[in-house]
């Protein structure tokens, strides 16, 4: 009498592809740490008490970026800083800086976005008396010259206190702008 092995032979076949189905999955899962998680926004590298400064085209320094402590991100290039400081060298010794409990910075490093207990300052100068602004959230465009914020504001330059909601700050002209509900004591000096 003969054996009847073919009408078993295609469940045979189905069990033994559904293990090792079952061993391939195990095996990937092993050989990725545990876990199949798709590649996210994790840091890939902590750097403590840096600098970073940028020059101009002849060599002179334009700006400074510092933070006792920072991570990268390799899936966009950006980096978080804790406690930044960003200082923009002015010609006339007015020099911008800007400082907070933490940051991001694009991968170019000339966009930075802080965040709490921001503060915004202009060094005073002979010809004008120092400018501070104390916010929640600045965003600085290091190239453009520019800062701004849409959280509430508090400006203060010699004896004049101004409070308001969003501001833009222009370095390259010497201006500031509040957007809305302004309000403040403005102390303009007398003409001689």
């Amino acid at each position: 009498m003969k054996p009847r092995v073919t009408p078993q032979l295609p469940l045979v076949l189905v069990a033994f592809l559904a293990l090792l189905t079952l061993w391939l999955q195990y095996a990937v899962l092993e050989g990725s740490g545990g876990d199949a998680k798709p590649a996210g926004h994790d840091p890939d590298s902590m750097v403590e008490n840096f600098t970073v400064q940028r020059l101009d085209a002849s060599g002179k320094l334009r700006y400074t970026f510092s933070a006792p402590k920072m991570m990268h991100f390799a899936d966009d290039g950006s980096g978080e800083a804790l406690y930044p400081r960003f200082v923009q060298i002015a010609a006339d010794g007015g020099n911008f800086i800007a400082t907070a409990n933490r940051g991001t910075i694009n991968r170019q490093g000339e966009e930075a976005y802080l965040y709490g207990n921001v503060l915004f300052l202009r060094e005073a100068t002979p010809e004008r008396p120092e400018f501070r602004a104390r916010t929640e959230f600045l965003h600085v465009l290091a190239e453009q010259g520019i800062a701004r914020t849409d959280h509430t504001v508090t400006i203060s330059e010699g004896r004049s206190i101004l409070t308001g909601v969003g501001m833009v700050v222009n370095k390259n002209n010497q201006q500031f702008m509040l957007h809305s509900q302004v309000k403040g004591i403005l102390d303009v000096p007398s003409r001689k």
